[in-house]
């Protein structure tokens, strides 16, 4: 596996994809918005803490470890907005077909 290295496009990519990952993690445990907003705050503070990170195999840790804890979060019943797949809403209103429902000649 190639190391990942520091302040590159895909490196930037990698870390934002955590970042949202982790928000979305902490919005499926806490579903008040005061307290997930206490709770990305605490999230930005810790990506902010590693933003230094200069040496290849540091920021390969560091990732791993983030991955690795994101993991362990994981909800297993996770919030999908009513109207996405999966929803509660979704397709609820889909318009009857056009064709006949019983097939024959009655």
């Amino acid at each position: 596996m190639s190391r990942p290295l520091p302040f590159t496009d895909a490196n930037r990519k990698q870390v934002a994809s955590l970042f949202r990952q982790a928000l979305r993690t902490a919005f499926d445990h806490t579903l008040k918005f005061d307290a997930y907003r206490a709770e990305t705050l605490k999230i930005r503070a810790q990506f902010e803490a590693n933003k230094h990170i200069s040496n290849p195999e540091e920021l390969e840790a560091v990732i791993r470890k983030t991955k690795e804890k994101l993991a362990e979060w994981k909800h297993p019943d996770p919030y999908i907005p009513p109207c996405r797949p999966g929803g509660t809403k979704y397709e609820r209103n889909i318009p009857p077909p056009n064709e006949e429902v019983v097939p024959g000649n009655w």
